[in-house]
């Protein structure tokens, strides 16, 4: 059964957990600034685990993901990779 409750946001700028238990992700929006900039959530509580969603955003612009239909689960946590200080992150999850 997926889990089907209200999204909550999470917005990280550095790496850094999302969620620290299971659970799903509904949607993703990146904004960069003048360079751009890659990110990565991991199904795992560091930047150890496996990469479910990857992404890049352009210089000076922003990029929405989602909604997922069905929503990303991650089973171990959510965990945001973002190299570098240029991405601001925001997580949709549950």
């Amino acid at each position: 059964m997926i889990e089907q409750a209200v999204s909550l946001t999470s917005i990280k700028t550095s790496d850094a957990a999302v969620k620290t238990t299971p659970g799903w992700v509904h949607w993703v929006c990146g904004s960069a600034g003048a360079t751009g900039g890659a990110f990565q959530l991991n199904n795992s509580t560091d930047d150890s685990g496996t990469d479910l969603l990857s992404g890049v955003v352009a210089a000076d612009s922003a990029l929405f993901f989602g909604p997922f239909d069905p929503p990303i689960r991650f089973s171990t946590a959510i965990f945001a990779d973002i190299p570098g200080t240029n991405v601001t992150l925001t997580v949709g999850y549950s």
